[in-house]
């Protein structure tokens, strides 16, 4: 807001009110009005033309130097005429409603809050999606991340079971770092519990004060394992107004891969498409399938442009006039100009 020098009612300070700098920081309501200051001046050929040329004169006998020269009160006479057209160009500027517009904007970013589901299961460890299906999806986690400003994220990892990694916070760090040191957790239970881990998500999400709650669920095989269904997790998703982005990694078949002592592992692994189709169809989110690292790419920027932050903008607009000012001023040399007609700066016998 501005910070006026003077307070509105010290309308006396003639110095500060006709400073440059003041008169072009109004907002000028009906600056046409403005040009007539401008025209003033015509008002003194204006009377020279019709008053001095055409008026009536009187033989005086006076000597030739007081004829020629130009004496003081001669000059003086002028202020009355002075007066009257400062009078009228204060007028013009109240006219012209001189304004100040003490414009606030308050804005803030309502966050989204956002929950990863990741898999984490035997079958993550194939390598089709280099360097494997786990690291990309914990590099999907953190691409996101690195995208989003003011969310609340949290992160469920699953198995057979599903357990919170890390619950929704703002601290992105902390994020990135529990992610760059997850490992596939052989304590947990084998199989695929995708219920499970998004009812696991729900309970995070549910009592979060704001109405955006997306789970970014991400998976490479079907639901083996768990008490909940799939389904019933995603009709919970639409009680709580919550989105499911499902995407699905590798392509299906059976697999080789290294375990963790070198040994050459094969599974099965078959995604379970028309389920997690279903899913994020029921809960109005979307369903990626994801073959390679450049879908991946498109998937991560594809989600970062659906789900953006909420900007809201408050805007107040406080309007403070200024014309009284210049319209007492105006005042004030009106009557300067009536109080000299009777005084010795005017002419008594022209007019």
């Amino acid at each position: 807001m501005d910070n006026f020098q003077y307070d509105i009612n010290q309308w006396y300070y003639l110095h500060y009110w006709l400073k440059p700098e003041v008169l072009k920081s109004y907002i000028w309501e009906n600056p046409t009005y403005l040009y007539g200051i401008a025209a003033t001046p015509l008002l003194l050929i204006l009377r020279w033309l019709f008053y001095y040329r055409f008026r009536k004169k009187y033989k005086v006998a006076l000597n030739k130097r007081e004829t020629k020269s130009i004496n003081l009160i001669q000059i003086l006479r002028f202020i009355p005429l002075s007066l009257l057209l400062i009078s009228i160009s204060f007028i013009l500027i109240g006219l012209a409603r001189p304004q100040k517009s003490n414009e606030t904007n308050t804005q803030y970013t309502e966050g989204i809050n956002i929950v990863f589901a990741m898999d984490i299961s035997e079958s993550m460890k194939i390598t089709d999606i280099h360097p494997s299906r786990f690291e990309a999806a914990k590099q999907i986690c953190i691409d996101i991340i690195n995208k989003r400003k003011d969310d609340r994220i949290g992160i469920v990892v699953f198995s057979g079971e599903a357990i919170t990694l890390s619950p929704l916070t703002n601290d992105y760090e902390l994020l990135r770092t529990n992610l760059n040191e997850l490992k596939q957790n052989k304590a947990l239970e084998s199989g695929t519990a995708i219920g499970t881990a998004l009812g696991t998500a729900i309970n995070r999400l549910k009592k979060t004060p704001t109405q955006e709650r997306i789970i970014i669920l991400i998976s490479d095989g079907e639901n083996t394992s768990g008490l909940m269904d799939p389904m019933t997790a995603a009709d919970l998703c639409v009680d709580y107004n919550i989105k499911i982005y499902c995407i699905g990694l590798g392509k299906d078949g059976t697999h080789q891969f290294k375990d963790d002592d070198g040994t050459i592992q094969y599974v099965e692994s078959k995604l379970d498409e028309n389920t997690l189709k279903n899913i994020s169809s029921v809960t109005k989110g979307k369903f990626y399938r994801a073959y390679d690292k450049k879908s991946l790419k498109n998937i991560i920027e594809t989600i970062d442009q659906l789900e953006k932050n909420k900007i809201v903008k408050l805007q107040y607009n406080d309007i403070k006039d200024f014309y009284y000012i210049y319209v007492k001023w105006a005042v004030v040399f009106f009557l300067l100009w009536t109080l000299t007609r009777i005084t010795f700066l005017n002419n008594f016998l022209e007019d």
